[in-house]
């Protein structure tokens, strides 16, 4: 879940696809449901309605529970193991997060055309929330690449890494690199 807009959440839903040549991508999704409750009063509804707090509406506030928890503890926490994996395998992550368009894609396969693989052999995980055309693009240049489809998700989250790195497998001393989803209308502002 994103501290900005509060999309995602806990219950995120992956599964993978391997094509005939072998290439990965992974489908993430967020599922924002909708559910019923029952207020004390016996009135049962779903979520459809506003929680707005004005001065008409049906039900009282005669209980208040406030509650306070750590929202990205979980993806924190799966972040911090990303990084322990990198720090033990000797693997420098770079995540590239910008606008779509700004060139993300480009330099990347610039980097890995002008890359010696036996010197420092290059991983990428792509992110995109439809296509696998960016991940195309970087095995052609010549490295391995997962592609995680985000659906309406607007950035990468820890678990999604982790998830790729299982299927990548980047090697030790090796860079990896993560092309995140280009979509700025929701800044991750987290790991």
């Amino acid at each position: 879940m994103c501290t900005t807009c509060g999309c995602g959440g806990d219950h995120s839903h992956m599964h993978s696809h391997t094509d005939e040549n072998g290439n990965v991508t992974i489908h993430a999704t967020d599922d924002h449901h909708e559910h019923e409750h029952t207020h004390a009063d016996g009135t049962t509804h779903s979520h459809a309605h506003s929680h707005e707090q004005g001065d008409s509406h049906d039900h009282s506030h005669t209980h208040k529970i406030s509650v306070e928890q750590d929202i990205l503890s979980r993806n924190n926490a799966i972040a911090a193991h990303n990084r322990e994996m990198f720090a033990a395998k000797k693997i420098l992550a770079l995540n590239f997060v910008s606008s779509p368009g700004s060139g993300k894609t480009e330099l990347l396969s610039a980097t890995i055309r002008r890359a010696d693989p036996k010197a420092l052999p290059i991983t990428v995980i792509e992110g995109d929330q439809e296509t696998s055309n960016d991940a195309d693009r970087i095995r052609s240049a010549g490295a391995k690449s997962v592609q995680i489809n985000t659906g309406k998700g607007c950035h990468l989250d820890a678990e999604m890494v982790k998830t790729a790195l299982q299927h990548l497998d980047p090697p030790q001393g090796s860079a990896c690199l993560i092309e995140n989803v280009g979509n700025l209308v929701c800044p991750a502002e987290f790991d």
